[in-house]
């Protein structure tokens, strides 16, 4: 069986067991989650009967996923992460379990309800970030591109096969069952989890931050990535494209789908499925294949290309063929875009800041598509449904050209993976001023600063 996913040969890649392990207990989790969110969604709108009241719930828990990232990604920093994973995980697996039996007895609270979600959307805030900074606890230097994309693998198996399970059970056994196989899903997934070392993810005495506070590791998070200007200008770049992307998939695709082609709902089903296969195929072959041909600046812009031709092709061409082949070809460029960047961005950074950075990034990205969402309305009244993709698509396209702007973006990109351990400390050594022991920083300066240096002339 071949390891490699760039090869021609298909089959598992060759990293540790045991992560491939935890991140297949992660795909189970997620699958679990999409069961619960919609059983919840079903529930909450048949008692209600308010959709305006279900949103609010929705947004609720939303903004606790969102905040949770830069309030508490400090913890996989300063703690263990494994057993921060296999905390979060029977939490999780109690808030399903109460879910479930409130559905069992038709007790809906919405209060309880609300809290419930609530909870779970913050352990979802937690663990993310946690996904990406576990990968050095397994994997070398130079098999952390292929991890990544392992993980965006499993990512977009969810993105397939969430949907269809969760509508399937909800629809064939009810909503309770839909909540009980969330509770199943968690639960082997923390059986897997539990078989990983608790010792594996233990922080070296030498190296954890001195008695450093939360509020002052969530201070150095942010001036971290302020000062790593790469790192902040892509975040700033991503948050434009979030801007776009939120309510072109939630907002602006129904109504295309509704008001403009006339297409049932189904087809909405047909579109989604399409951007998970790019994804998969993104993650699994093209980004391998494409690694040996192209740098890592190249494909990163040839994905931004890719997402915004995906939304121009929407907005001006109305065919039922070339439109589910421009969301294959989006999601294709969201793992162009996700995996180069994403393995740079663990690589480069100290391993005292890696969970932070990850998880402020992802606040960042984020942070406009709630604006995104409440500029849609006023957009499409003035410019229609049709002009609005299109436009948007437009500043995705003109954004794949502004990425080779950003200070020293090109110099990290084609470094090798075993060139960057540790470079954002050399490059951008103010940025983590009383942040990195003076121990650490002086050893990866001596080591790293000769490699950024010629890559850079």
């Amino acid at each position: 069986m071949n390891g490699n996913f760039s090869g021609t040969t298909w089959g598992l890649p060759d990293i540790d067991r045991r992560l491939l392990k935890l991140q297949f207990s992660y795909l189970l989790i997620t699958l679990g989650g999409r069961c619960n969110q919609l059983a919840v969604a079903w529930w909450a709108l048949q008692v209600t009967g308010s959709a305006t009241y279900f949103a609010n719930m929705i947004a609720c828990s939303i903004a606790a996923e969102v905040l949770a990232k830069p309030l508490l990604g400090w913890l996989g920093d300063k703690y263990n992460k494994i057993l921060i994973i296999k905390l979060t995980s029977w939490i999780s697996l109690l808030t399903a379990l109460l879910m479930a039996v409130l559905s069992a007895t038709e007790a809906f609270n919405p209060w309880a309800v609300g809290v419930l979600m609530m909870l779970s959307s913050a352990i979802v805030g937690v663990r993310d970030p946690l996904q990406a900074s576990i990968i050095p606890l397994f994997a070398d230097d130079d098999k952390v591109s292929l991890a990544f994309r392992t993980k965006s693998v499993m990512s977009s198996l969810s993105i397939l096969l969430g949907p269809i399970l969760a509508s399937g059970l909800i629809y064939g056994f009810g909503i309770t069952f839909a909540l009980a196989t969330d509770f199943f899903a968690i639960l082997i997934a923390g059986a897997l989890i539990a078989t990983i070392p608790g010792h594996i993810g233990a922080v070296d005495p030498c190296e954890k931050t001195p008695r450093a506070s939360g509020f002052s590791m969530i201070y150095s998070g942010f001036k971290v990535v302020y000062g790593v200007k790469v790192e902040f200008y892509l975040a700033t770049i991503s948050m434009l494209i979030n801007f776009a992307l939120f309510p072109f998939f939630t907002i602006l695709i129904p109504l295309y789908v509704k008001d403009v082609i006339q297409y049932p709902v189904t087809y909405i089903g047909l579109l989604d499925s399409c951007f998970g296969l790019g994804i998969l195929a993104g993650s699994y072959r093209i980004i391998g294949w494409l690694s040996t041909r192209l740098p890592r600046d190249m494909c990163v812009s040839a994905g931004f290309a890719l997402l915004g031709s995906n939304l121009v092709v929407v907005g001006t061409v109305s065919s039922s063929f070339f439109i589910p082949v421009a969301f294959f070809g989006g999601g294709v460029g969201l793992m162009l875009i996700n995996i180069p960047t994403s393995a740079v961005r663990l690589l480069a950074t100290p391993k005292l800041h890696r969970n932070r950075v990850f998880a402020i990034v992802s606040f960042l990205s984020a942070a406009a598509s709630p604006l995104g969402s409440f500029a849609m309305p006023s957009l499409i009244i003035y410019l229609g449904v049709e002009l609005t993709i299109t436009l948007l698509g437009a500043l995705v396209l003109l954004l794949s050209l502004l990425v080779f702007l950003v200070p020293d973006f090109t110099t990290f990109m084609r470094l090798r993976d075993t060139q960057l351990k540790d470079a954002y400390l050399v490059k951008y050594p103010k940025a983590f001023t009383q942040c990195v022991p003076r121990r650490i920083a002086t050893k990866s300066l001596r080591k790293t600063s000769e490699t950024v240096n010629k890559s850079e002339s």
